[in-house]
This record gives structure tokens, sequence and C-alpha cells, in this order.
């Protein structure tokens, strides 16, 4: 009896983790995401060396800024000229 009340209070642990709908859901998600990486370092190739240096991003560092692996640089206070 008690094994019944916890598989019914634990509904997710009767589910398994490979169905064929999480497993489409993950790889559609894998696809989007290698897409959107893809065209984020095509646009950031596009881009002269004086903007990249205005967002703060080498030629050698679009790679990694697109696919997340850099750390975000502190960004410098600008002076206020008003």
């Amino acid at each position: 009896m008690s094994e019944s009340i916890w598989i019914i209070s634990r509904p997710e642990v009767t589910r398994s983790l490979w169905s064929p709908p999480r497993i489409v859901k993950a790889a559609w998600a894998a696809i989007v995401r290698c897409a959107v990486r893809r065209s984020a370092v095509a646009r950031l190739r596009d881009l002269d060396g004086d903007a990249l240096k205005d967002i703060g991003l080498a030629r050698s560092e679009i790679e990694k800024a697109a696919y997340g692996l850099m750390a975000r640089r502190e960004t410098q206070a600008r002076p206020d000229h008003s």
C-alpha cells in the first residue's frame, strides 16, 4: 500500500525520461540553438574591427562569445559629459 501512495504522490517517477516526444523536443531544441549560434557567428564576422571593439570583442573571440564560453566582462563606467 505504501508503494502505491508513493507513486501517486510522485507521478514524475512513473514517466520515462527517454520517451519519444522528449527526444524529439530535445533534438529540435538543439537544432534551433545551433542555428541561432551559427547565425550569431555569421553576423559578428560581418562586423568590422571597430564595431567589434565597440561591443568588446576581438575577432578571435567571436565563436566563444556566440557559444557562451566567455565570462562577461565588467563594463567600465564612462564619464558623463553633460
